[in-house]
């Protein structure tokens, strides 16, 4: 070993930096060399959400990208607006509200909204008897606001963000709804038991409650459509009914169905199969595709039946590589 490391000295003397760096990484360490150290990605410029249907730009996307995207925040639930109240450009998400004030320095110009204090959630500072100990490894103290975060939700707080993202503890661990939960200034975990390990911490939807609770204007929840590229169908809905319920035995019966998009919009050009279910054996039907409404409908025989039969109707819809399954029935019954 001591010849090998003088062999490696000898060898850094006469060669250059990079070629020290390869022996001693192939000699001693016995693997590759590790690539060479990137500058980070830069962030995208704009990014549409298909689920909701709203887009995240400038200002704040790039603080959206790295500092948790949707698993911190969610999705966007509104486009960027500005705030008549406060003058701010601010955008809604599931989870939070970003909000843009460019008068300050660049690092704190995007900025999240303090739903957890405007939901009026803040409670009063623990009693000094309640106050854990500095020395407990279970819980952190916070003289800003005189609460403390404690087990899971302490663990969850300081290795997913922090004072930066969730503002400080606001009340103390209380039960809503069958389930423990504790606010922060910008937002609120909630502990799901039945969950698996490592998943039993969760954020709550406080930019949807926020929003919700102040009664902000519905209209911006609505999709914005921007271009034929954005509306990427990504899943099919569909609803079905029948014309009567209560079908004549021998008599005919009609189906209507509807096809939607993940954000509720009319599907069309889709294929739609039936097959009903029926006591002498199973029949199949194939309905003209969707038109522009997302609607197709089909008259066919109800089947001679005794009357109190029920008449199960299952529907496929299909295209785009996208499939979506309903079920409707129909009783037979004396006219």
């Amino acid at each position: 070993m001591n010849s090998l490391l003088k062999h490696v000295q000898t060898l850094a003397t006469a060669a250059s930096s990079f070629a020290l760096t390869v022996t001693l990484a192939s000699t001693l360490a016995g693997r590759p060399l590790a690539a060479e150290a990137q500058p980070p990605t830069p962030a995208p410029e704009r990014v549409y959400f298909n689920e909701t249907g709203h887009t995240v730009e400038d200002p704040f996307v790039a603080y959206f990208v790295t500092n948790g995207g949707i698993e911190r925040f969610g999705y966007p639930i509104t486009d960027q607006f500005v705030d008549s109240t406060t003058n701010l450009t601010v955008q809604y998400f599931q989870k939070a509200r970003l909000e843009y004030h460019p008068a300050n320095p660049p690092a704190y110009q995007v900025q999240l909204g303090l739903l957890g204090d405007e939901l009026g959630k803040r409670q009063p500072p623990l009693a000094v008897r309640d106050i854990p100990s500095a020395t407990d490894p279970n819980c952190a103290y916070f003289d800003a606001t005189g609460h403390a975060v404690c087990f899971q939700f302490r663990r969850y707080f300081e290795t997913t963000g922090g004072i930066d993202l969730y503002g400080y503890p606001i009340s103390a661990q209380t039960i809503e709804g069958n389930r423990i939960v504790q606010y922060f200034q910008r937002a609120r975990l909630e502990w799901h038991p039945e969950r698996p390990e490592g998943q039993r911490v969760q954020t709550a939807a406080l930019g949807t409650i926020y929003f919700d609770w102040a009664r902000l204007d519905p209209s911006r929840l609505r999709p914005t459509v921007t271009n034929a590229q954005a509306r990427a169908v990504t899943a099919l809905r569909m609803n079905a009914s029948v014309d009567d319920p209560f079908a004549p035995s021998g008599g005919t019966q009609r189906v209507y169905i509807q096809v939607t998009d993940q954000l509720g919009q009319p599907a069309a050009n889709i294929a739609v199969q039936m097959i009903v279910h029926a006591p002498d054996g199973d029949q199949a039907y194939t309905l003209p595709t969707t038109d522009a409404r997302g609607a197709t409908t089909l008259l066919f025989l109800a089947g001679r039946y005794p009357a109190g039969t029920t008449v199960n109707l299952e529907l496929i819809a299909s295209g785009g590589g996208l499939t979506a399954t309903t079920r409707a029935s129909y009783l037979i019954w004396y006219y």
